[in-house]
């Protein structure tokens, strides 16, 4: 899966535009238990569960893209093709876009393309892991529409391509061991393999405010784990300076170290976690 949508996101790298639309004044992430929602200086996306259904809409002014996705309980997928502009208005505690009230869990930054550390040593691998991924990617190829943002403790996609539709909220924490990830919302039909997924967390705004905890014995450098809460532990196999591999359950994931032509349409600031030092690597 992470290799399919590498693939999508470099090929609309050339496709993305300087922020003309400012969302600025809303730029975060934000929650309740039926949604939430990642706003960044020219980006909007909003999951939300309506009825029986599971929607996500996405914003991106500054290249026309406006689409929005529903997932009914029968397996039908559509796209609705009128789709107002999100009506975003500041609540106490968050904001209210399109009618539904969510709480800020997640500060957002954007900054000027910058050179990101590289993986020098051992205990470089956590920062590497949640700097490197850092930023926004969107576009359109053949119509379809593809976008993938990463905050300092979020990981958002929303992808449709004639074989799937591949839309997702998750929570990440990194350390020098690998990537602890779970996804609290997951909109999915692959008819490569038959699936069809739609889910939300019930407890879905305390999860999101709270960090993830990861537990360091799940990480095993042969092997991905998969927590019975669902979370997925992404296990380190290797480092360069320039390139993390980790055991992606299946199929080895490559995470390289962004230069600044990579193409984002957006920066995003690394924030560390705190100032509690990491476990050490247990290499």
């Amino acid at each position: 899966m992470r290799h399919i949508l590498s693939i999508l996101i470099c090929a609309i790298s050339v496709l993305v535009a300087s922020a003309t639309t400012d969302f600025s004044p809303y730029k975060g992430v934000y929650a309740s238990n039926t949604a939430e929602a990642v706003i960044t200086d020219s980006v909007c996306i909003m999951f939300f569960q309506k009825d029986s259904t599971m929607q996500a809409i996405i914003e991106v002014p500054t290249i026309n893209l406006h689409h929005q996705t529903v997932f009914a309980p029968n397996g039908n997928v559509s796209f609705p093709s009128e789709i107002e502009p999100f009506a975003i208005k500041e609540i106490d505690k968050g904001i209210n876009i399109n009618g539904i009230d969510l709480v800020k869990v997640e500060d957002i930054s954007t900054v000027e393309p910058y050179h990101m550390t590289p993986c020098s040593s051992e205990f470089d691998v956590g920062k590497c892991l949640q700097q490197w991924r850092l930023g926004v990617k969107c576009g359109v190829v053949d119509n379809m529409p593809a976008c993938e943002i990463n905050t300092n403790r979020h990981m958002f996609v929303y992808m449709v391509n004639p074989n799937m539709v591949y839309i997702r909220a998750a929570a990440t924490r990194n350390n020098n061991n690998g990537t602890l990830f779970f996804q609290n919302i997951r909109m999915m039909k692959n008819l490569n393999r038959g699936e069809y997924t739609m889910h939300i967390k019930p407890d879905n705004l305390v999860f999101a405010k709270n960090d993830l905890e990861i537990d360091n014995s799940k990480f095993q450098p042969n092997a991905c784990t998969y927590n019975p809460d669902g979370g997925i532990y992404w296990s380190l196999i290797s480092f360069e300076s320039d390139n993390i591999l980790l055991n992606g359950c299946g199929e080895t994931y490559q995470v390289p170290r962004p230069t600044k032509d990579t193409g984002f349409m957006e920066w995003i600031q690394f924030e560390p976690y705190s100032t509690v030092p990491e476990f050490p690597s247990l290499k």
